[in-house]
């Protein structure tokens, strides 16, 4: 799955809120549980875009992308590391 690169603007403290693999999708933040196939086709059928993470205004982290989900009419996203990223999403 190619997903499209966003808008680094469009990643603010509103749609941040309570964002997580956990708060979200119940899925345990750790590599083994983000990447396991069935955890992935979550966070793919879910996912609108991403950004690079030290590209953010809100919430800056070096070596992650941001990744906007679109669950239950909402938008929300959270930090992946790059590794995480490239795993679910290659």
């Amino acid at each position: 799955m190619q997903l499209p690169q966003l808008d680094p603007s469009l990643f603010d403290f509103f749609t941040w809120i309570n964002g997580s693999p956990f708060a979200t999708f119940g899925i345990p933040c750790v590599y083994s549980e983000l990447t396991k196939e069935e955890n992935k086709r979550i966070f793919k059928m879910y996912a609108i875009g991403y950004c690079n993470g030290e590209n953010l205004i809100c919430r800056p982290k070096t070596d992650t992308k941001a990744v906007m989900f679109c669950k239950d009419g909402e938008n929300l996203w959270f930090h992946f590391t790059n590794k995480e990223f490239e795993e679910i999403f290659s």
